[in-house]
């Protein structure tokens, strides 16, 4: 009988891939169509429609999401590689948001993503985007995030370190595909059911509002 590595076979796997053999171990970096990259130091100014929008750290969620109530614009020149391309993950660098990531998606708009952010794309041929998306936000990586980021005595993880990143991968891009595919879905259903629940918050507060008597300003 044959050794098997069982840490590189998941125990939950679609009934077509179970004979697909094991998964394979790599790093991040080759799975990239390019090295690592970093974003542009700049200020930021006022948004405008007319300028492109500037990605911060800051402007990023926890739940990998943009947060649409404070962009903002950059006002330097800046060439067509500057840009997000759709797939594009950018991850923060430093500080106490090490290790956040970012998807982006081409219905967020034109993105230019700040100095303190880190580009990586993927390899198409290689690793799905959404797979990868996902990985990111594992236990696993964030156990990797913090052994790394506190090695210099700061928190903070360069180019070189992300690429160095250890994952595992399906052996193919269709069990790829499909987990992403899974996983996704439950990501729109949990966005859907938060807006509920955000809705139905409000209600119940202008519920409140004219439940309970409020006191009544009299003028003498």
């Amino acid at each position: 009988m044959s050794e098997q590595k069982i840490g590189l076979v998941p125990r939950l796997r679609f009934p077509e891939f179970r004979e697909a053999g094991e998964w394979e171990e790599t790093t991040l970096g080759q799975n990239l169509s390019r090295q690592p990259e970093y974003g542009i130091n700049a200020p930021a100014v006022t948004y405008s429609d007319e300028l492109p929008t500037y990605l911060r750290i800051t402007d990023i969620s926890d739940d990998g999401q943009i947060r649409q109530d404070q962009k903002v614009s950059i006002a330097k020149k800046i060439t067509d590689e500057n840009y997000l391309n759709a797939g594009d993950i950018v991850l923060a660098r430093t500080g106490t948001s090490v290790g956040k990531a970012y998807k982006y998606r081409n219905e967020d708009g034109r993105l230019v993503f700040a100095g303190f952010l880190i580009r990586v794309r993927p390899d198409k041929s290689k690793i799905n985007s959404e797979l990868l998306f996902q990985f990111l936000s594992t236990g696993k990586y964030w156990r990797w995030v913090a052994f790394t980021s506190t090695r210099s005595g700061q928190p903070g993880i360069n180019g070189t370190e992300y690429a160095s990143l250890p994952i595992q991968l399906p052996p193919t891009l269709k069990e790829q595909e499909k987990i992403a595919a899974c996983l996704s879905s439950l990501d729109t259903l949990i966005a859907a059911q938060a807006e509920k629940l955000n809705a139905l918050k409000a209600h119940k507060k202008g519920l409140m509002q004219q439940l309970f008597p409020s006191p009544e300003i009299v003028s003498g």
